[in-house]
């Protein structure tokens, strides 16, 4: 499994979407309970369930990391765990996928000079008081927390490049350490 991290507007999600059109590697599909959107399809977008039928697989431990958010619970199944997915995660949901310590995942750090990022989420249209805030948490969680480099399989700087560049280049390095894992990976676009 790829995870990507890293700091707001770094490339994660266009990364994960790009690995899906392009190598086969699926995003994960987390379960949710907000309503379904116009639009979106069950067990596509997400896996759409009843706050009652979250709580029962959060009992259950079918979870790896569960969230409330505007109300409405989101979490990420232990089944969705597979070599040919990628999840595009914040610092907290990394460490957490670390602290699994399951050779079949593998996370990725994500840079970019925040500059770079700043620009992006104002060309976006991303409101200036959620940028502020993420770009001082990205601060925090990126720059000063001794842990990140503990739990980071390839950093990536991806200041020169585009997202197919660094898409291939997540590839390429998650096939390599498989291989060193003495993982055995066949790649969806060879099955």
């Amino acid at each position: 499994m790829i995870i990507l991290t890293g700091p707001s507007a770094s490339g994660k999600t266009a990364t994960c979407l790009y690995l899906q059109s392009h190598y086969g590697i699926r995003k994960v599909i987390t379960h949710t309970t907000r309503p379904i959107r116009k639009g979106e399809k069950n067990n596509v977008d997400y896996h759409f369930v009843t706050v009652e039928e979250f709580l029962r697989l959060k009992e259950a431990n079918a979870f790896i990391e569960t969230v409330q958010f505007n109300g409405n619970y989101y979490g990420t199944s232990r089944e969705e765990v597979k070599l040919d997915r990628c999840l595009a995660v914040e610092f907290n949901g990394a460490k957490t996928y670390a602290s699994l310590q399951d050779p079949h995942i593998v996370i990725f750090l994500l840079t970019l000079d925040k500059k770079v990022r700043l620009a992006r989420m104002q060309g976006r249209g991303d409101d200036p008081e959620k940028i502020r805030s993420r770009i001082e948490n990205d601060e925090k969680c990126f720059t000063l927390d001794p842990s990140i480099s503990r739990i980071i399989d390839c950093t990536i700087d991806t200041e020169k490049l585009g997202i197919p560049e660094v898409a291939d280049t997540v590839y390429e390095n998650y096939l390599r350490i498989l291989k060193e894992r003495n993982i055995r990976f066949v790649p969806p676009e060879e099955k």
